[in-house]
């Protein structure tokens, strides 16, 4: 490895190549179209559609994996299934499977 390869900062811009996004799935059943999850998400990956349901952003959904819009829902209709992992320089220390956050 070179010292430039070294000097490589991951970009937020090569989805795929240097980081992979986190993921949440919504029940469409449970949800009600509160939009506690909207507001909550830091990342603006969820949106309310028109029909009154939560949906992550069709372009791009830059989710975190932050677990807010899970711990918010007050109808246990969002589940976080991936987190955001960096491919290169990152080592991740016994980070486990998603578990569900604590309730506010």
């Amino acid at each position: 490895m070179t010292r430039k390869d070294r000097r490589h900062i991951e970009s937020f811009l090569s989805v795929g190549e240097d980081v992979t996004l986190g993921m949440v799935i919504i029940d469409q059943d449970k949800c009600k179209g509160c939009g506690f999850c909207a507001a909550a998400c830091a990342a603006a990956a969820l949106e309310i559609t028109a029909d009154k349901k939560c949906r992550m952003v069709e372009e791009m959904p830059f989710c975190i994996s932050c677990g807010d819009c899970v711990a918010i829902c007050p109808e246990d209709a969002i589940e976080l299934t991936e987190f955001i992992q960096f491919h290169r320089f990152f080592r991740y220390l016994d980070r486990g499977e998603p578990e569900q956050p604590r309730k506010f």
